[in-house]
């Protein structure tokens, strides 16, 4: 079962079912089911099969380009769940197309492709399930101990020393990789591996259409909602969505604009048309 998994993908695993179910006992399961409901919310959901049905859709469009094949599920099965449901759930901090660039952007940095290798190269599994939870627990540690600095003095040597130790243990990362790397070399640079290191980008290039149609969908929601409070004769409202609708059309920033500077004093002095024009010019 786990022989497509690494390793290290293996002992995540073990270790997050464990803190799971660990966290689940302590809080003796209060707050899981009103948290459950919302996240069964059916608009959530809709939202989220969509956005998986869309890369499914992708998935076999590039099945049929024979640039995907089956040894690639297990990566976008993952990325579809981890990085694709994050982006999904950040989609209100979209205000125009310009926020996509440093998404794309952050899949072409070199630290990227070295976290590839990284995890390419993995050690044993008794290695991986004793250095995991300690790596992960000196990083929250560094953590918590930089926040507290600025209360308590002392963390901050401690903080400084964990950092130091992460620095340290990423050196040794870094050479056990490069020795792996040039030893190695031909099975790491193979078309499966580099197909496995493009895959987030590639997706999430396909992605990004999809994150805009959501979040313009979302932000037309929300303006029209507020659009009862804004005016209180029917066919006034009705003129404002037509407004909105034909200065806004699919463009978000105008959208937001509209969103942000739409007022009910504003069109009573201005009318519908004008106070448009003036806050999306």
């Amino acid at each position: 079962m786990f022989e497509i998994f690494s390793t290290r993908e293996v002992a995540i695993i073990i270790w997050s079912s464990i803190f799971i179910v660990g966290a689940l006992i302590i809080l003796k399961f209060k707050g899981i089911l009103p948290l459950l409901k919302s996240f069964f919310n059916y608009k959530i959901q809709t939202l989220l099969w969509s956005t998986f049905i869309y890369i499914a859709v992708v998935t076999i469009c590039l099945y049929y380009l024979r640039t995907w094949d089956l040894t690639l599920l297990k990566d976008t099965i993952i990325w579809s769940i981890t990085s694709a449901t994050i982006l999904l759930f950040n989609i209100s901090k979209v205000k125009d197309f310009t926020y996509f660039k440093p998404m794309v952007l952050e899949n072409l940095k070199a630290t990227v492709v070295f976290e590839f290798i990284t995890n390419f190269y993995t050690f044993s599994f008794t290695t991986e399930m004793i250095v995991i939870p300690i790596m992960t627990f000196i990083g929250v540690l560094q953590i918590f101990a930089e926040h507290s600095s600025k209360t308590n003095s002392e963390h901050l040597k401690v903080a400084s020393c964990l950092k130091r130790f992460l620095s340290i243990t990423g050196i040794l990362i870094f050479i056990y990789v490069s020795y792996k790397t040039y030893k190695y070399y031909d099975q790491l640079l193979t078309i499966q591996n580099i197909k496995s290191l493009l895959l987030p980008f590639v997706y999430t290039l396909f992605l990004i259409p999809f994150l805009y149609f959501v979040a313009l969908y979302m932000s037309y929601e929300m303006l029209l909602i507020r659009i009862p409070y804004l005016l209180k004769k029917e066919k006034r409202r009705k003129k404002l969505k037509k407004n909105i609708f034909l200065f806004a059309k699919l463009n978000l920033n105008k959208l937001h604009k509209i969103s942000t500077g739409l007022n009910w004093y504003s069109i009573e002095k201005h009318g519908i048309k004008k106070s448009l024009r003036k806050i999306i010019k």
